[in-house]
């Protein structure tokens, strides 16, 4: 006598693997059904491994799972993905705030800084410290932008305060030196001022003992 199959199914189970074959648009769940009608037909479990490229184990798996629950234990768990985190909101959020002007958020500043973002982030509903702002920004490869001089204010207006401040930046080192100099005039002036009158002092002298020697006689 021949030596019997390890594993063996009725001709409804046969029915049904066929069926679920035919239905199935998952390669996993195709390929578990053939696995398991092969085995059936006698092939061992090496045999079918190396026919349907898995590893023996894979094989043992399917016949365990078709046995516990039938056709329903070779289909494959539908993934619910990654469920969403609040860096995942944050993320572009932070990306849209850089972008745009803070000024244009009410902000003084000519630029944005972390506890800014972390502020509109929370008015979003993204409750966010500051220091996980920054290292999102790493993860983006965005960097704050160095302090700009601005006027108060919104965009579109302030023209002329800006253009002062433009101005007076330009100017600056001018004035700098022109008071340096006039500071440096004046301290001389009054040190030859003091020399002067040091100079009388000495001079009066003289016409003291004079008039005393006069006096005397």
């Amino acid at each position: 006598m021949g030596r019997q199959p390890d594993f063996s199914l009725t001709t409804t189970q046969q029915r049904k693997l066929r069926q679920f074959m035919a239905q199935t648009n998952d390669k996993r769940e195709y390929r578990a059904a053939d696995g398991l009608l092969l085995r059936a037909e006698g092939k061992s479990a090496n045999d079918v491994a190396h026919r349907l490229g898995v590893t023996i184990k894979q094989v043992f798996v399917w016949t365990r799972r078709f046995r516990s629950t039938g056709v329903d234990g070779l289909r494959m768990k539908k993934s619910t993905g990654r469920k969403t985190t609040k860096a995942d909101s944050a993320k572009p959020l932070i990306a849209k705030f850089i972008d745009e002007d803070p000024q244009a958020f009410g902000y003084l500043k000519g630029r944005w800084v972390l506890r800014d973002i972390a502020r509109e982030l929370k008015k979003e509903g993204i409750d966010m410290h500051w220091t996980s702002v920054a290292r999102m920004l790493d993860e983006l490869d965005i960097g704050l932008k160095s302090p700009r001089l601005r006027a108060p204010g919104s965009i579109k207006k302030n023209y002329r305060k800006r253009e002062e401040i433009r101005r007076y930046k330009r100017i600056a080192p001018a004035l700098l030196k022109k008071r340096s100099s006039s500071h440096s005039k004046m301290k001389n002036g009054q040190n030859f001022s003091q020399k002067l009158s040091g100079v009388g002092r000495k001079k009066e002298k003289p016409s003291t003992s004079q008039h005393s020697a006069t006096t005397n006689e």
